[in-house]
């Protein structure tokens, strides 16, 4: 599909956000350590993104809320008045109307998304005309039977009824084919916009998609596009059909009265003034509106993902707390924009009333006079009685069209964003041949963290085919050097070379094509074993796929689930244990062959027989393949030809085991205080055998 083009962008300023865990404590403390406590901590991870998983739900959460104070996630208060110039004194925004901004983002949708469905617009506008003439015509039918009769024309009624049913028939087919050509044509525009939507979000950074909440993000493929389509049909499809009835029907009364039409019509103009007025406001309560459901879906995301702590720590009155002031804001805000919608409804029945007040006092004094016969009258308040629902209903078109232009505006903020990790014009495929990698001088720091840099003049050097264990207090930046390899995050100073080539001079694709990575946490989709095992090479055969998961220790489980490896495992595999998971995600690692491995505590949720088990089968996956593992356990960091000790995103040390444990520095330090004890009894043997 073709990426719309986007007429008049200006460059985006990067917005900065601040860190949503930065001042919140958490349940979980390192009070106690467990048994098998690892060498270094999960807790070394990049700002987690808002709103996924359950790690956000047993955060101390503020008191809940006094009387009057605003809840949720909404950017603007609840009751923050207008100003008479329309903009909020919050923050100086336009609240509504088709300001310069609103009507470059109507032209540009218009231009995006409706002018290249020409001939679907071209269709279904044949056919709404269609039904628009058929509609002017009842009138015109209505006047010459009440004409007939009252000139005792008995034998033009059978012609009359003909006329009638004829008109009828030819109205509901018109009135068919404008229903399922409007609706081909705004289905296919939301499902155009939710592609190209969601294919620019897959080509968003890593750091972008990390800053925004999984459930904002939803939103904005579900809710914010439903404010769309239901413009769509409203302020396109229905506005159009109407806007033809009204002509079709101005132009029978013209024929019938014109001098009737223009006291008719002379009044409605009055209804563009509460209109607008409306309309501004209508658009802040709608946007206010999409920012809380997207507050609304993050929370509901994140609350259903974490079921099993919510359970085991009594949360349900927290969380139910939570969502019900959620609940209550959205409420809250669609009273208000149902209370500014129907402020409309007495204006304009007030205005049709004096219209047809007007017509009636008129055409009973043309018809005593003469002027006019009673065919005439009927036949035009026939058409005017038609004309007012369609009159009303462009009269609500500023409302739809303002919620679906704040939705179109966060819309065009995702799009309107550009990944800032790309290839370089002319960039050519990574040559990985040997795999060496080296960190010259690497520096780091987090854009939203506002915090000190997570690498600070990193440099090491791995020759292809070896082993390096990064280990390390928790937040020593050890899973930043592992997010830095595939160019997850871009070095803010310093390079990264592979086999000599700088990473940012090499395409992206041939570069994460070369890297395979497992994290402690593990990523599956509901869907069977065989085809989350197949994701790290699509189109592998079966035989490879049973070989991978024969050499992570995962065979025999499969085969004894009740489908084997064509088991659906539930969203995020939560129909497997964790160490089950784990293995998944190595025999997937395993599966992709690459000549780079990366290794972030990927059996930690292991147990010990399966550990066993596992670093085997790494053992000789990692043989001849440059490796680079955040250590886990010390029987891992043993193996590695190179042990790199970091703190505070510094290289303090590197050796192999035996001579950091002879230098009795940091590393020596770490292994007496957070290993297990069977393997400080292990280091002391080799303390001693050094000092031998």
């Amino acid at each position: 599909m073709r990426k719309p083009t986007r007429p008049g962008r200006q460059r985006r300023r990067r917005r900065s956000t601040t860190p949503r865990c930065a001042t919140s404590s958490c349940i979980f403390t390192a009070s106690s350590t467990p048994k098998n406590q690892s060498l270094d901590s999960p807790d070394d991870r990049p700002p987690a993104r808002g709103g996924h998983g359950a790690a956000r739900l047993v955060k101390q959460q503020p008191p809940p809320p006094r009387p009057g104070q605003q809840t949720g996630t909404s950017a603007i208060p609840l009751d923050q008045p207008l100003q008479r110039d329309g903009t909020n004194r919050a923050n100086g925004q336009p609240a509504l109307g088709l300001d310069p901004r609103a009507q470059g983002t109507l032209t540009r949708f218009l231009k995006d998304w409706i002018f290249p469905r020409w001939k679907d617009v071209l269709l279904a506008l044949a056919f709404t005309s269609g039904l628009a003439a058929t509609t002017g015509a009842y009138p015109l039918i209505i006047k010459g039977s009440f004409d007939s009769l009252m000139a005792a024309k008995p034998g033009v009624l059978p012609l009359v009824l003909m006329a009638i049913v004829a008109v009828t028939a030819l109205r509901g087919t018109f009135l068919y084919f404008h229903n399922v050509t409007s609706t081909r044509l705004v289905a296919g525009l939301i499902k155009d916009m939710q592609k190209a939507t969601f294919a620019h979000l897959m080509d968003a950074d890593y750091a972008r998609l990390s800053r925004d909440s999984t459930g904002n993000l939803v939103s904005r493929l579900t809710n914010d596009l439903s404010f769309i389509q239901n413009a769509v049909q409203t302020s396109i499809i229905a506005s159009i059909k109407d806007t033809l009835s009204v002509v079709a029907l101005f132009i029978s009364m013209l024929y019938i009265d014109w001098m009737l039409t223009l006291i008719a019509f002379l009044i409605f103009p009055f209804a563009a003034f509460p209109v607008s007025s409306i309309g501004r406001r209508l658009k802040a309560v709608a946007k206010r509106t999409q920012i809380e459901l997207g507050g609304m879906t993050s929370t509901l995301t994140e609350t259903f993902a974490g079921t099993r702590l919510i359970k085991a720590f009594r949360l349900e009155p927290y969380v139910i707390g939570r969502l019900n002031r959620h609940f209550d804001q959205v409420f809250e805000l669609r009273m208000k924009a149902i209370r500014a919608r129907s402020r409309m409804g007495p204006a304009l029945e007030v205005l049709a009333g004096l219209a047809i007040a007007g017509v009636v006092a008129f055409a009973f004094w043309r018809i005593s006079t003469g002027i006019s016969t009673t065919g005439d009258f009927m036949g035009f308040i026939t058409a005017l009685l038609l004309a007012a629902q369609p009159i009303r209903s462009i009269g609500n078109l500023t409302t739809s069209t303002q919620e679906g232009l704040a939705a179109a505006e966060r819309i065009y903020e995702l799009l309107d964003e550009d990944p800032a990790v790309v290839s370089k014009p002319g960039a050519a495929p990574l040559r990985a041949t040997a795999g060496a990698i080296a960190f010259d001088h690497v520096s780091f720091a987090y854009a939203a963290s506002g915090s000190a840099p997570a690498v600070r003049d990193f440099t090491l050097n791995i020759p292809g085919g070896k082993t390096a264990a990064l280990v390390g207090r928790s937040g020593a930046g050890k899973s930043t050097i592992i997010n830095l390899v595939p160019r997850l995050y871009d070095v803010t100073g310093g390079r990264i070379l592979i086999d000599g080539q700088d990473v940012r001079d090499v395409t992206v694709d041939s570069l994460r094509a070369s890297i395979a990575i497992v994290s402690q946490d593990v990523t599956l989709f509901d869907d069977t074993i065989r085809n989350n095992i197949a994701l790290g090479r699509l189109g592998a055969t079966d035989e490879e796929i049973f070989a991978a998961a024969k050499a992570a220790a995962a065979h025999d489980f499969i085969l004894a689930q009740p489908k084997g490896y064509d088991t659906v495992i539930g969203e995020s595999g939560q129909r497997l244990s964790g160490g089950q998971k784990q293995r998944l995600a190595i025999a997937r690692a395993i599966l992709k062959d690459a000549p780079i491995l990366l290794l972030d505590e990927a059996t930690s949720a292991l147990d010990t027989e399966s550990e066993r088990l596992v670093q085997q089968a790494l053992a000789r996956f990692t043989r001849n393949r440059t490796t680079i593992v955040i250590a886990h356990r010390l029987s891992t960091v043993q193996r590695a030809d190179v042990i790199c000790v970091m703190d505070d995103g510094r290289l303090v040390e590197q050796g192999t085991h035996a001579e950091l444990i002879a230098r009795d520095g940091a590393y020596a330090r770490l292994c007496r205080s957070q290993v297990l004890v069977d393997i400080e009894v292990d280091a002391d043997r080799s303390v001693a055998s050094a000092a031998s």
